[in-house]
């Protein structure tokens, strides 16, 4: 089977995500048929198509003349049947399957037998989609990443009964048009919802069960992580009603607990607050900066090892020998009414650990602190500030403008299991390594999809990898001792890495 691919169709092109496909397409020389049964979204489109050619030529990006060309490839239409001469149908309409289905029926009807089909589909099954349309050989998975224009990474997966030639032939052409293909296979989220969904359904959990705020925990995973943008962030900008129709696609076909819909995420949609687009969401207004704060004495206590402050860390170098805050590094503090506050580093454990609980009433100027770091990697700036619900506000304030004087970025979180990052991140760190050892996708290939598609400055499996596959397994195991949440059991490849460190 030979095949090249010179005219396209976008279906769904009056659509942000559809729009977008069509822009790469025609930018990449393609004659490009933008298909949408709203011919008042087709030209509100082709007026947001100009504009973003036009500002790729100001930046240098394009010539004018490629600018014209890109422009002159876009073809609107809303009749179905002018798409029956193209090589390639892309659809990027609703995330139905009724519908999905119909429209690939309807097509076949339409189409010469060479069409290549193409779905957009984020979360739902590419072997689904194509039954019964008549040409299941010639339909494959091609998701593109928002905006599409924009974003270089395409998840390309088969269907059951796609044919190898077909699939390389749709591979080919995203590389024609200038993408990023990875390939996974088809299965629920493919790699980057599969990972994102209920990560994001952690993160609106967390906040649920006052682990930290919004913005706190925006704040530990951009600082820690090195994320370009926040979890809750970026809820609010996809939008908390789509977050609730990506759960409804997903956890019927996985069953997977992370991937069902949040109570709280279902009660902010019922009440309206859908994230950005209605100015309204998980994010608040951002506290003012302020003036730095003034430094502060501290006096440190080391009776043992400390990952916050290793050997020749500035920070311990500077420590006084008296002052009225106290950190403890190696060992459990003990109770000192005359100081401010007395801070004691945490692992793996909680601060209850140290100082007891008692029923929900626990709390006083002890706080727990633990400074992130990935496996031996270097420290982060990143202080994880630990409370119990009737710690004393004096001691979180002194320790906190304490913190900010040296130069470190401080988030307040409740005494729970895992703190903000760990308690997000580790079940993301298991699905992954589950999902190479099911085939789903490569290493690499995850890595990259994160990478290139949600912004990551490393991917989950690299990640967890540098940080020593055994610490994860000792991390994860901790959380699931506290938490008995299944998402938190290490995965194979740690218990192996485990079972070999004590070997």
């Amino acid at each position: 089977m030979t095949m090249h691919i010179q005219k396209v169709a976008v279906c769904g092109a009056g659509g942000t995500m559809g729009a977008g496909i069509a822009l790469v397409a025609a930018r990449a020389g393609f004659r490009t048929l933008c298909f949408d049964l709203s011919a008042e979204a087709l030209t509100a489109q082709r007026k947001a198509a100009a504009e973003f050619f036009g500002k790729s030529v100001d930046r240098g990006k394009m010539t004018a003349e490629a600018r014209d060309a890109a422009m002159a490839n876009l073809v609107d239409t809303t009749r179905l049947a002018d798409l029956a001469d193209c090589d390639l149908v892309i659809e990027a309409i609703f995330e139905d399957l009724g519908v999905k289905r119909k429209l690939f029926t309807d097509l076949n009807a339409l189409c010469k037998a060479g069409t290549i089909f193409a779905s957009n589909t984020s979360t739902l099954s590419i072997t689904e989609i194509a039954s019964g349309c008549g040409r299941e050989d010639r339909v494959v998975g091609m998701h593109f990443c928002l905006p599409a224009q924009m974003m270089k990474l395409i998840e390309m997966s088969r269907g059951m009964n796609s044919a190898s030639e077909v699939f390389k032939i749709a591979w080919n052409w995203t590389l024609a048009a200038g993408q990023h293909p990875v390939e996974t296979q088809d299965k629920p989220g493919f790699i980057l919802n599969a990972l994102l969904v209920p990560f994001n359904n952690d993160v609106i959990r967390a906040v649920e069960a006052g682990v930290a705020t919004p913005g706190d925990i925006d704040k530990a995973i951009r600082k820690g992580l090195g994320y370009k943008m926040g979890p809750c962030e970026l809820l609010d900008l996809i939008g908390l009603d789509t977050q609730v129709r990506l759960c409804e696609a997903f956890y019927p076909v996985t069953l997977d607990p992370r991937a069902s819909a949040p109570p709280l995420l279902r009660r902010m949609v019922a009440a309206g607050q859908l994230g950005r687009k209605v100015g309204k969401g998980l994010c608040g207004s951002q506290k003012p900066t302020g003036d730095a704060p003034a430094p502060r004495d501290y006096a440190i206590v080391q009776t043992g090892p400390s990952r916050a402050f290793p050997p020749g860390d500035p920070f311990a170098a500077k420590a006084a020998d008296d002052a009225d805050v106290v950190i403890h590094l190696g060992g459990s503090p003990r109770e000192d009414a005359l100081k401010t506050a007395i801070l004691v580093e945490l692992d793996t454990e909680c601060l209850g650990v140290h100082t007891g609980e008692l029923s929900g009433s626990e709390g006083s100027n002890i706080l727990g602190f633990a400074r992130y770091r990935n496996g031996n990697d270097a420290p982060t700036n990143l202080i994880e500030l630990v409370h119990q619900p009737r710690s004393s506000r004096e001691a979180i304030e002194a320790t906190v403008l304490m913190f900010e004087a040296a130069g470190f970025d401080v988030v307040l979180c409740a005494d729970q299991p895992g703190r903000i990052i760990d308690r997000l991140v580790r079940p993301k760190y298991n699905a992954a390594l589950r999902f190479l050892d099911e085939g789903l996708a490569t290493a690499e290939a995850m890595d990259i999809t994160c990478r290139m598609g949600l912004g990551y400055p490393d991917g989950p499996i690299e990640r967890v990898v540098r940080g020593n596959l055994a610490r994860h397994h000792d991390i994860s195991s901790a959380i699931h001792a506290m938490t008995g949440q299944a998402a938190y059991m290490p995965a194979r490849r740690a218990v192996v890495a485990k079972a070999r460190e004590t070997a």
